[in-house]
């Protein structure tokens, strides 16, 4: 079995501690990191949540990689802020360096012509949480279960795997 394992927060406390979330098999694990090189590890809690962030541009890709979708690329402008992410204006991006770039903009699924219950039955069909099932939750700010985030994550782990 392979260990993924996620960075899901920093929080202040008496002292700063790191968070990171960890799978390993069907062991999920919550590591406390202090910055005095205090280690503490306990069971995943259940009602963990984190925002889901840019982890949300990782399914579309593993979707599009896995449907065999065409790779329109994204055309920089300069006219959208978020561009800072993606290329310079009249530069092109692929969908492999919007993915390291964090290029949300590529990624967008309307863009894409990512339809909605296409992608739903895909994810049903991979026991994805709910939360995976409608495309309108893919946002930055949506908040997901911890344990949920990482079981999923392993899916997508395994559709891009070479």
């Amino acid at each position: 079995m392979a260990l993924l394992g996620l960075l899901i927060g920093s929080h202040v406390h008496a002292a700063d501690t790191l968070q990171l979330a960890r799978l390993d098999g069907d062991r999920a694990t919550l590591i406390e990191l202090g910055v005095d090189g205090e280690r503490h590890s306990m069971p995943l809690p259940s009602t963990l949540t984190t925002p889901l962030g840019s982890v949300w541009k990782l399914y579309v890709h593993a979707y599009a990689l896995d449907r065999k979708l065409p790779d329109p690329g994204y055309q920089c402008t300069g006219q959208n802020i978020d561009e800072v992410y993606c290329c310079d204006p009249g530069q092109r991006i692929d969908r492999d360096q919007a993915l390291v770039h964090s290029c949300g903009l590529y990624y967008a699924p309307a863009r894409l012509g990512i339809d909605a219950s296409s992608w739903r039955a895909y994810w049903q069909a991979r026991k994805a949480p709910a939360w995976l099932l409608d495309l309108s939750t893919l946002q930055p700010q949506t908040e997901v279960p911890v344990a949920e985030l990482l079981a999923s994550l392993s899916v997508v782990a395994v559709l891009v795997s070479p």
